[in-house]
């Protein structure tokens, strides 16, 4: 493992991280409320991204590794297997992955779960480094690491898995050396590039819509059993039920 959440916790607890999660987490905003009225799950690291009375139960896949995080002495985070989420189908309204996609060698099987898990009119936020950013070129960030995505490649991977892109925000503006930067100038770095260096961003936020299709009828002996069972079995299932039915 090449890089795990033990590193990018790091980053994110020095001062270029915070000034990143800042910016990232403004630009999330837009796309991502979460609530206690929606089933919110997020997969991968999950940053500084809950408003202060919300808990999301986290998934952490096996090719980043486990943090364990905790609130009121009951655990929120797991350990999975990217290929196999241990999830119900039609669950969740919002999944929101964020330094885990790149990670993963099987990314078409692991947006097929995200999909299996999703509503009909659930939610996907996609977080991931942007290939014609400074910061896919960062190899002391977290954004430096794994797979980076252009908007078009991206796009081709959500529907070939299922899932219609709607919105597309580049984000991280700010240079991968910012924290050496005077503050007021890291400042307008981002708000310039929000408006004349759109192609530079750092990073892709990407909201899509899970595909509903009408599937024909089918004679009864030539059905097959889904490949998508709930593994009820896995450690995290009652963990998430809990937090399901708490917040």
């Amino acid at each position: 493992m090449l890089y795990d959440v033990g590193k990018m916790d790091a980053f994110y607890n020095g001062t270029l991280g915070q000034m990143v999660s800042k910016s990232l987490s403004n630009e999330l905003s837009k796309l991502w409320s979460p609530t206690n009225t929606t089933s919110n799950i997020v997969v991968g690291f999950p940053l500084d991204f809950f408003p202060s009375d919300i808990i999301c139960p986290v998934l952490m896949p096996t090719e980043i590794g486990r943090m364990p995080l905790e609130y009121e002495n009951t655990v929120y985070s797991a350990l999975i297997d990217s290929k196999s989420w241990p999830l119900e189908s039609d669950t969740v309204d919002y999944i929101f992955i964020t330094h885990a996609l790149e990670f993963i060698p099987d990314q078409q099987n692991f947006l097929l779960e995200a999909k299996r898990v999703l509503k009909s009119a659930g939610k996907l936020i996609l977080m991931v480094p942007h290939r014609g950013g400074l910061w896919s070129k960062a190899d002391a960030t977290p954004f430096g690491h794994g797979t980076p995505f252009s908007k078009g490649q991206i796009f081709k991977i959500l529907k070939n898995s299922g899932l219609s892109p709607e919105k597309c925000i580049r984000s991280l503006f700010l240079p991968p050396f910012a924290d050496k930067l005077p503050k007021a100038l890291s400042d307008q770095i981002e708000i310039i590039g929000e408006h004349l260096l759109q192609l530079l961003g750092g990073v892709l936020i990407v909201e899509a819509t899970k595909m509903v299709y009408a599937e024909p009828r089918k004679n009864r002996a030539t059905q097959k059993k889904s490949s998508f069972a709930p593994i009820k079995s896995h450690s995290a299932y009652s963990i998430l039920n809990y937090f399901a039915l708490k917040f």
